[in-house]
């Protein structure tokens, strides 16, 4: 029978793992909360070679956040530097450093991301 320890790390890598979902389009602090849930379910192996059933599962749902989260960010930062009106407003930013280029450059960001409708 596995101590108390263990089995505690391993029923929180699976709630980090489902907060680390549920908060992935929060970027970093889902990445954390999925890696904590990564190591805790490692962690609760302790001396044994075997994870038990709940530290895979934390383990498994900690790097399905993670993953998540990753793809996100990338899709996201794919939209935003390939989209023409952001380009040229960071060309023109980057010509002039005036705050007028810069507010432009943060609608078109905005605008691109529809944070802001257009």
């Amino acid at each position: 029978m596995e101590s108390s320890p263990r089995r505690s790390m391993a029923s929180m890598s699976v709630w980090l793992g489902i907060t680390s979902i549920i908060f992935y389009s929060t970027g970093f602090i889902a990445i954390i909360l999925g890696g904590v849930a990564i190591v805790l379910a490692l962690l609760s192996r302790g001396n044994s070679k075997k994870l038990t059933r709940k530290a895979v599962i934390g383990l498994v749902i900690g790097i399905i956040g993670v993953s998540i989260t990753y793809i996100t960010v990338a899709v996201i930062a794919y939209r935003i530097f390939t989209d023409p009106s952001v380009v040229a407003a960071v060309e023109a930013f980057r010509q002039s450093n005036t705050i007028d280029n810069y507010n432009n450059l943060y609608d078109a960001i905005m605008n691109s991301t529809g944070v802001i409708p257009q």
